[in-house]
């Protein structure tokens, strides 16, 4: 068995999950199989490796339900349909109550909320992680991660700039320019990745680079985001500055 194929989670999880392939092998065998997300946006990337594992052991797209109240969201189609795993995006209304836990509750049924879909799976986080968050994510389902999963932005043009991902980094970094966020995230990516300085806190931003194979110049570690290592596989290769401000 391959590392890709490694399925996580406990035996009564992957028990559920071979049933549940069974049944849906059978009944929709030529379908999509969705996989719905309520924010934030660095757990929603750390979930595609379980998400991409799905596509490539079952031969099936993945139809993508996200929350249509999560802002980034609203951001995210043009970069998600680059991938080959993609099959489609829909952003449904969901209801989220909490979003300092990650988007709570993250268990809803697509169907009930106007969007019609067979197989699918809540990823989210039902109490805060304490492995890295692929696995995490994989294991309540007994699914398994991609190991070789990397996500595609793409062509994009080296150029001269000096960016930072969020403007209240402007205060370690006079000298760049904040990102305009109103844009697409596939669009802002592709600008940090070709840039001659790219500055990123541990925002979604980070880890749509980090999973893209792109290094940034320089990650901050500010107060509200200090579990990084849960997040990369990649830390020792990142310059990391801890910054003891409060932004947030």
């Amino acid at each position: 068995m391959s590392s890709r194929t490694r399925r996580v989670g406990s035996v009564p999880a992957k028990i559920g999950y071979s049933f549940k392939r069974f049944f849906w092998q059978i009944a929709d065998r030529d379908g999509l199989i969705t996989v719905t997300h309520c924010g934030k946006l660095g757990d929603f990337i750390a979930s595609l490796p379980v998400a991409s594992w799905l596509y490539k052991t079952r031969g099936k797209r993945i139809h993508f339900v996200l929350a249509s109240s999560f802002e980034p969201f609203t951001k995210i189609e043009s970069l998600l349909l680059l991938q080959e795993m993609t099959g489609e995006v829909t952003l449904a209304d969901f209801p989220i109550a909490d979003w300092e836990k990650g988007g709570r509750p993250y268990e809803h049924n697509p169907n009930r909320f106007g969007v019609r879909v067979g197989e699918y799976y809540n990823f989210g986080f039902r109490h805060a992680p304490r492995r890295f968050v692929p696995e995490y994510v994989a294991e309540e389902w007994g699914l398994g991660v991609d190991s070789e999963f990397k996500l595609n932005l793409g062509e994009y043009a080296k150029h001269d700039g000096v960016l930072c991902s969020d403007d209240y980094m402007l205060v370690e970094v006079p000298q760049a320019t904040a990102l305009d966020l109103t844009q697409d995230l596939l669009t802002n990516a592709r600008l940090m990745a070709g840039a001659r300085e790219s500055h990123v806190s541990q925002s979604g931003l980070f880890h749509i680079l980090d999973w893209a194979g792109v290094t940034p110049t320089r990650v901050y570690i500010y107060p509200h985001s200090v579990n990084l290592h849960l997040f990369t596989q990649r830390l020792n290769e990142f310059d990391v500055k801890q910054v003891h401000r409060a932004v947030r």
